[in-house]
């Protein structure tokens, strides 16, 4: 009878240690993303035939950001709307530390930013990272050169500022410069994201225009590092912090708006 309980004991014990096992399986499988490189190089060679500088190809996690990376010179018009693009004001070369690229957002403006519209084109979507949930599913941006080779970013920062996109002007940072830059982009960012990142990363800046309080003056910026050698794509931790309430309370008064109007 002891025998049979022992044996009855042992077989609980491995039972729950499969279940345990099989739990952290898949909450490991769930915190990993699926995102993945693609090769671009004939989206680049098609974008190059309307004329633009084309210097690679970008994709953002979770929206239909999927366009034409392009310099802006002198004669380029970034009005034009015969293909999708974002531009940077630099020139980057093999010493570039930080990409900044910049584009549209005509219609997803208001203070209650739309996220499942898929006819939305150029940076409409970036408008998505505004969401904590989606912040916490979608972390990762692919940027493609000229010669085909994807670099992966993930996201550390979030914000919405009343400031010129500058950054698009300058891609080559001291280390010094990157330091101040991450520690104002970590200061201005809406979300706590638990990624570790230091001057000595290479980083990339996403901007867009916002009328979310009504004024054209404000950017839409969402910050990412490189991915180092051998890191993995498990998703970050993420929370709202201080920087979040006005951005609430903002949404708030544009709800109440709108039951006005209806």
């Amino acid at each position: 009878m002891k025998e049979k309980r022992r044996v009855y004991l042992a077989l609980i014990v491995v039972i729950i240690l499969i279940i345990i096992c099989l739990v952290l399986l898949y909450k490991g499988n769930g915190n990993t993303s699926s995102f993945a490189i693609k090769d671009e190089s004939s989206n680049i060679k098609e974008a190059a035939k309307f004329g633009d500088d084309v210097i690679g190809w970008i994709r953002v996690e979770g929206t239909n950001i999927d366009m034409a990376l392009v310099e802006r010179n002198n004669v380029m018009d970034i009005s034009r709307r015969d293909y999708e693009f974002a531009w940077t004001n630099s020139y980057p070369d093999n010493k570039s530390n930080h990409l900044t690229f910049i584009s549209h957002n005509i219609r997803n403006v208001s203070s209650n930013p739309i996220t499942d519209d898929d006819t939305m084109t150029y940076f409409e979507q970036l408008m998505n990272f505004i969401y904590e949930d989606f912040v916490k599913e979608n972390q990762f941006i692919a940027i493609t050169d000229q010669d085909n080779k994807t670099s992966m970013y993930r996201v550390f920062g979030v914000s919405l500022i009343d400031e010129g996109q500058y950054s698009s002007y300058y891609d080559t940072y001291t280390e010094e410069e990157q330091k101040e830059f991450i520690k104002k982009a970590l200061d201005e960012s809406m979300f706590d994201i638990d990624v570790d990142v230091n001057e000595k990363d290479d980083l990339l800046t996403l901007y867009t225009c916002t009328r979310f309080y009504g004024s054209t003056s404000y950017s839409f910026r969402v910050d990412a590092r490189k991915l180092r050698e051998g890191e993995d794509m498990k998703y970050a931790t993420v929370e709202k912090n201080k920087n979040y309430k006005v951005i609430e309370e903002r949404m708030k008064e544009g709800e109440e708006n709108e039951s006005k109007e209806a």
